[in-house]
């Protein structure tokens, strides 16, 4: 967990943290498009790609904790007011989190509706009602979360960017 004075985060934290944004994106996106689907078959290759994408981001979110740990870092910038600070590595911390819940709640869904052999085995039928299960109550509450938190990370790159001026977003691209 050491910090560096380079004012960059190194390529693979680069990749891991696009990777994820892209990831989460289409989650999401994959996610909302099925929420008004009745549960038939025609549901079946949305819920594929869905169940697809969130176990790849599984593992990236946790293999990219690992690398936050391990690899230095650029040191954390501030806002200019103590409160922001903290917010904004509360923000970081939260992010890891909720992506990590999010995969698991998703994880724990699939198994308590029995769905890999449904989805992905071409055996059985998908569960009446999804809210049926404790973890898709939970799943239905992180999403939202997740979305308030990206826009609260997305929103502060953005007043660093342009209100500060400090071209914070360079951190978390290539060059030098």
């Amino acid at each position: 967990m050491s910090q560096t004075t380079n004012k960059r985060y190194r390529p693979l934290q680069v990749i891991l943290h696009w990777l994820t944004v892209i990831l989460v994106f289409a989650a999401f996106v994959i996610g909302k498009s099925m929420s008004g689907q009745p549960n038939d078959a025609a549901k079946l290759t949305p819920l594929a790609l869905h169940m697809t994408v969130g176990i790849i981001t599984l593992l990236v979110i946790v293999f990219r904790f690992v690398m936050r740990m391990r690899l230095p870092k650029p040191a954390h910038v501030t806002a200019g007011n103590p409160l922001f600070d903290w917010i904004g590595k509360a923000v970081h911390y939260a992010l890891y989190l909720l992506v990590f819940l999010m995969a698991i709640s998703g994880l724990s869904l699939s198994m308590q509706a029995g769905l890999a052999p449904v989805v992905f085995g071409g055996s059985g039928i998908l569960p009446a009602d999804f809210y049926d299960f404790a973890a898709r109550i939970l799943h239905g509450f992180i999403a939202p979360a997740l979305a308030l938190t990206v826009l609260l990370h997305v929103g502060a790159a953005f007043y660093h960017q342009f209100l500060l001026k400090d071209n914070l977003l360079a951190r978390m691209w290539y060059g030098k």
